[in-house]
């Protein structure tokens, strides 16, 4: 039973303002012991949203709309006279095949709401009974009936079906695309109805996939990318939905070519909808295409693809499926591993980027591994905090890298989420580096001095 407070949330939510007051109404009416007068009110703002949502859609160009919105026209200039009412109650006849045929509600959802009608009729004609009875709906009816109201319809938009579609494919393949996942569920997933959702879904969940050429309106691969941050936003609000609609392109998936497979590894393989997909045959293609060599030199990183796949190896899903990634991410020069970790921050990567600190080969190689740390900031402990800062001081490379004494006044204030504690690390690791350069230039680090003694921590130094 949905509680006080949905309820109220919910109504809330109705999509249109001249509707809300209506189904506010209802639920006085309730809460007042007046159950048929909620089911009466509740009906009431069933045919006020259909008819408000369809001519809203003929307004906004559905042409197919437009003849019901004339008829409509046509019924409210005769006025309340018996032609009047008559047209109007022909039209409220056909609300529900009308919402069905335009897609504001299924065929489950017209039956729900055709309950609510013949409960409603029996409210407001008592001669519908026999024997001279009067219908006495219980209250967890009425109630029942509001909450099925707001549910199905009420809080919906109008933009359903293909319309939503076509929107949610435009807003993909905008130039200004913006992967912002709150955005992207709040948009075509919470005010969409849940035939659309499904619909949606296996739409984002096939182009992910099978990187299809989107009518040529962007490249087919930078659109699967796309597609693929929309099926994670999805995701996180259905993972049985999503994982469905990738179960459903596993046929389609396992043909196609390897470059394919391997860039669909990368967007997706972190996720266990992915795997769950993916039989041992398969399976097995793949661990062959991760561990295939990739002929460049060790100072070059990984082609962008493989390097994405890679760094897979942050995915405990990943790991299992694919136990290749491991040795195959160790066996990587430093720049490649580098290089690896930097493609998706992750706490995974934390020890990869302190043996990074400790083997820096070079001043050059030393500001890359320090930009990386920053990075990783967030996701340091105390100890871990600690132990990079002893191996920057260490590594010469590090310790007179350009950048670095910069970089330790941003880690400094990357690490806030630590709190005061690690000013006295930073103190040591300070009191380290002025023990082997001095305190006389820019490579004794007075920057990180000043930081820590703002922050109101002086050591004597």
């Amino acid at each position: 039973m949905v509680r006080v407070t949905d309820m109220e949330t919910l109504i809330r939510q109705v999509w249109s303002p001249d509707v809300r007051p209506l189904a506010a109404e209802a639920w006085r009416c309730y809460n007042a012991g007046a159950t048929r007068a909620c089911i009466a009110a509740t009906w009431t703002a069933i045919t006020a949203d259909i008819i408000t949502k369809l001519v809203w859609m003929a307004d906004d160009g559905d042409t197919q709309a437009v003849p019901f919105r004339t008829t409509l026209r046509s019924a409210q200039g005769k006025g309340l006279n018996k032609d009047g009412v008559r047209a109007m109650q022909a039209i409220e006849a056909t609300l529900l095949d009308k919402a069905a045929d335009f897609e504001l509600i299924d065929s489950i959802g017209v039956r729900e709401l055709e309950r609510i009608r013949e409960d409603r009729n029996l409210c407001v004609h008592p001669s519908l009974r026999a024997l001279g009875d009067v219908y006495e709906p219980r209250p967890e009816v009425a109630r029942g009936h509001l909450a099925i109201a707001l549910n199905t319809l009420l809080t919906n938009p109008p933009t359903q079906g293909g319309k939503v579609l076509d929107e949610f494919s435009a807003y993909i393949c905008d130039p200004l695309f913006v992967p912002t996942l709150p955005h992207i569920q709040a948009t075509f997933f919470d005010r969409v109805r849940t035939a659309a959702r499904s619909t949606i879904t296996k739409f984002a969940a096939k182009h992910a996939l099978l990187e299809l050429d989107p009518a040529g309106r962007m490249p087919a691969v930078e659109h699967a990318d796309r597609m693929a941050t929309a099926l994670l936003a999805f995701a996180q609000r259905d993972r049985e939905l999503v994982r469905a609609a990738v179960a459903a392109q596993s046929e389609r998936f396992q043909v196609l070519d390897g470059a394919t497979q391997l860039r669909a590894l990368a967007r997706l393989g972190d996720q266990d909808f992915f795997w769950n997909s993916v039989d041992e045959a398969l399976g097995t293609r793949l661990q062959g295409m991760v561990d295939t060599p990739v002929t460049v030199s060790e100072w070059d990183p990984l082609p962008a693809e493989h390097s994405a796949v890679m760094a897979l190896i942050l995915s405990p899903f990943a790991r299992e499926r694919l136990p290749v990634l491991e040795p195959r991410f160790t066996s990587l020069s430093w720049t490649q591993r580098l290089f690896v970790a930097a493609e998706r921050p992750d706490p995974y990567f934390v020890p990869a980027v302190i043996q990074l600190i400790q083997e820096a080969p070079s001043w050059r190689s030393g500001n890359q591994a320090g930009l990386l740390l920053l990075h990783h900031a967030p996701f340091l402990t105390i100890e871990r905090l600690r132990t990079v800062l002893g191996a920057w001081c260490a590594n010469g490379e590090c310790r007179r890298a350009s950048d670095m004494p910069a970089f330790a006044v941003q880690l400094f204030q990357g690490t806030a989420h630590l709190g005061p504690e690690r000013a006295p690390v930073f103190g040591e690791f300070l009191t380290k580096v002025r023990a082997i350069e001095g305190t006389g230039d820019y490579y004794s680090y007075p920057a990180l001095g000043q930081a820590l003694s703002a922050a109101g921590y002086n050591p004597s130094l």
